[in-house]
């Protein structure tokens, strides 16, 4: 889970900006998980604000954070793994820092980066409840290793801190090293960070890269998956009882003896006078955005990881997206579901406005074309007051400036 994130000189964001997942939870909340030592973490984070207001930017820096902790390189000309730096500062390097927890152990990491190389980063862990040092690296020439110092709680044996040192790019990180050389069990405490952020920590709008019948498939073959995706289809009231999958063959008659691979996706509807069949291409994008978003709920229910979603309520009806919301929180033990979202009614929820540390609201400034982020309960407004109306009447800024209806098709511009 994630604790706390800041990013700074990243795309639209010019100064530090924070996301922090601390609150004051206890034992019969649904929206906040206890990590031990009085430190209780929200599962849920909602961003709002105009269009081109930077909220979705804060996912994607995110989302570089672990990019840069897990992808490695093998040519030292390849660019970092990050994105590049705010508009009218890119003489400055980017900066991004998160603090998150793996198997109940909390790590914090800060990078320093240029587009090509890695200027330091330091990562710090708490295996007893102590804060202790996991490595440091500093950045010395284009053409030399950089300074890496392991810290001694990891007791790794002299060939593994040469055997990483070695392999060790100016452009990715110490850790991500972990995918280029073999180590022995001494380096084990690397192999379980790393192997928890290749299995936990999601990409934007999850990892698939694929049709909506691919998706499909990998569902219809895991009994488990599909199990799941039967009984919240049920329960949101699509009447589709089943569904199966199969890959056909097409020949294609042009091409002599060629023949291409079709997958077919057939549901199994339900109506007062019968059962009947639809193909995928029958159902509606709303339909299709629920199953595929269903992939990521069975992994949040079933594990504990972390999604970040763009607009997650895009093509979803607004009580189906509170329903996943739900299914969500009272279903997860320790995952995290961070979004952004345009679907304003979610702030007349009392979730929200009882936890207003939930949400967050993303504003571009004028004068400087950055973005700032402000936490909900950091306005100061009173108990009673609802998110919805504040930020309807402007008092949480995140809207866009519009102005006159009337559009004069001969007006000049300025010059």
């Amino acid at each position: 889970m994630i604790r706390e994130f800041w990013a700074e000189n990243y795309k639209s964001i010019r100064d530090k900006q924070v996301l922090n997942f601390e609150c004051k939870g206890n034992d019969d909340s649904i929206v906040a998980v206890d990590m031990g030592n009085g430190t209780w973490l929200n599962k849920l984070g909602i961003i709002y604000g105009a269009n081109a207001s930077g909220k979705s930017n804060i996912l994607y820096a995110l989302q570089n954070v672990f990019d840069i902790l897990f992808a490695s390189h093998t040519k030292k000309d390849e660019l970092v793994d990050g994105e590049g730096p705010f508009a009218l500062r890119k003489e400055d390097a980017t900066t991004l820092f998160v603090s998150f927890y793996a198997n109940r152990i909390r790590y914090d990491y800060q990078v320093k980066y240029y587009p090509s190389y890695i200027v330091s980063e330091e990562l710090y862990y708490y295996p007893n409840n102590s804060k202790a040092l996991f490595y440091e690296r500093r950045y010395t020439s284009q053409d030399t290793q950089a300074i890496i110092r392991f810290g001694n709680s990891l007791r790794l044996q002299t060939k593994t801190i040469d055997a990483i040192t070695q392999a060790t790019l100016n452009n990715h990180s110490v850790l991500s090293t972990f995918n280029k050389v073999a180590l022995g069990d001494d380096a084990r405490p690397i192999a379980v960070l790393y192997n928890w952020i290749k299995t936990y920590v999601h990409e934007v709008n999850g990892d698939y890269v694929g049709e909506f019948a691919s998706q499909m498939g990998k569902v219809y073959k895991d009994e488990k998956r599909k199990k799941f995706y039967l009984q919240l289809l049920k329960k949101a009231d699509f009447n589709i009882l089943d569904f199966d999958y199969r890959i056909e063959e097409i020949s294609l008659r042009e091409n002599g003896n060629m023949s291409i691979k079709h997958e077919d996706v057939r549901f199994l509807n339900a109506s007062d006078e019968g059962t009947f069949y639809l193909n995928d291409s029958s159902q509606s994008k709303g339909t299709k955005r629920f199953l595929m978003i269903l992939d990521f709920l069975y992994d949040m229910v079933t594990g504990n990881h972390v999604y970040m979603m763009d607009e997650l309520d895009v093509e979803l009806h607004y009580d189906l997206l509170l329903y996943f919301l739900n299914v969500f929180l009272y279903n997860s033990d320790e995952s995290q579901l961070i979004f952004t979202s345009q679907e304003i009614l979610l702030l007349k929820e009392e979730l929200l406005n009882e936890n207003r540390n939930l949400v967050w609201f993303a504003e571009k400034s004028i004068n400087t074309a950055a973005s700032k982020f402000t936490r909900a309960d950091q306005f100061g407004l009173h108990k009673n007051l609802s998110l919805f109306r504040s930020y309807k009447i402007g008092k949480l800024g995140a809207v866009p400036s519009l102005g006159s209806f009337l559009v004069d098709l001969n007006e000049e511009e300025d010059d």
